[in-house]
């Protein structure tokens, strides 16, 4: 899952949801400098990852991509996965895809204090050019598999035209999204439950 899916399955504090987004910036080892419920939100981000690349209906979808990008097949996946999200959006939440943007940003900017500096940099783009609500569009999803495939275009296994993946595999992509994503709310929910106690 990628950044929007991770907040949405937060539970409403916005430490959990900063804790949720924060999973992929922080490593182990600086997790105790956050707050007990900002390390509980890393937490449910990590377990929701194992749940997510173990799913058969995941693992479905990253078999849809082509052998040429099928070794970073789960992370183009994972933004898919958030653009069937942002597209469905009325489904899954009684309040607006803007609105729930614009939330997120301001919890941001109340914790940029704690922040790592990697997000420091990246987040007045991501405020600016409003990331998660750019998911809707298969436009935004471009520019977003394109920021990711700079990251990769010195290695051994750059990714090819990704957005090619996306329009190629639409309708498939978009249906096991749908079978996902529920198993996932009702294991967020368990998680959150567990938590708790």
């Amino acid at each position: 899952m990628n950044y929007l899916a991770h907040i949405y399955l937060s539970d409403n504090s916005q430490e959990n949801i900063l804790g949720n987004f924060l999973g992929d910036f922080v490593s182990k080892s600086l997790e105790d400098e956050f707050e007990y419920s900002i390390k509980q939100g890393i937490y449910m981000h990590k377990k929701l990852d194992t749940f997510t690349d173990c799913h058969p209906d995941f693992l479905r979808s990253r078999k849809r991509i082509s052998t040429i990008n099928r070794r970073l097949s789960g992370v183009l996946i994972d933004i898919f996965y958030d653009h069937f999200l942002a597209k469905n959006w009325d489904t899954y939440s009684s309040i607006s895809l803007e609105e729930y943007s614009d939330n997120f940003y301001n919890i941001l900017k109340s914790f940029s204090y704690c922040l790592p500096d990697k997000l420091i940099k990246r987040m007045p783009f991501m405020i600016e050019e409003n990331w998660l609500l750019s998911y809707r569009d298969i436009n935004g999803i471009k520019i977003s598999v394109e920021r990711i495939s700079k990251r990769f275009s010195n290695t051994k296994h750059p990714l090819v035209n990704p957005i090619d993946e996306l329009i190629n595999n639409y309708e498939s992509l978009e249906n096991d999204f749908k079978c996902f994503y529920p198993d996932a709310i009702k294991y967020a929910n368990e998680l959150k439950i567990n938590l708790v106690k």
